[in-house]
């Protein structure tokens, strides 16, 4: 009866501990979420025109590297830029 008493508690311990470093992670910040989803969100229209083939090579080109400065800007935390450039890459796409 030890024993389980003992396992048992272990386990809380492990589970536990395990939890809280699961509450802990680190959370975005405010500008960066909502970057990440404009981001999202215009990765979606780009892909959805792509599919149906709505942009020719050449446009899908000129997005996809608008797109990945879009990324490197939101990384960066530069909201403002990476808005413009999202702005530009709904122009093209027509969304």
């Amino acid at each position: 009866m030890l024993r389980r008493v003992v396992i048992g508690a272990s386990l809380a311990c492990l589970l536990s501990g395990a939890a809280y470093a699961v509450d802990e992670a680190v959370e975005p910040a405010e500008g960066e979420d909502q970057c990440t989803q404009q981001l999202a969100a215009a990765e979606e229209a780009v892909q959805n025109k792509i599919y149906v083939h709505i942009l020719s090579e050449e446009d899908t080109e000129k997005v996809n590297e608008l797109l990945d400065q879009a990324d490197a800007q939101c990384t960066e935390g530069d909201l403002a830029k990476a808005t413009e450039t999202l702005a530009a890459v709904n122009k093209i796409v027509g969304k």
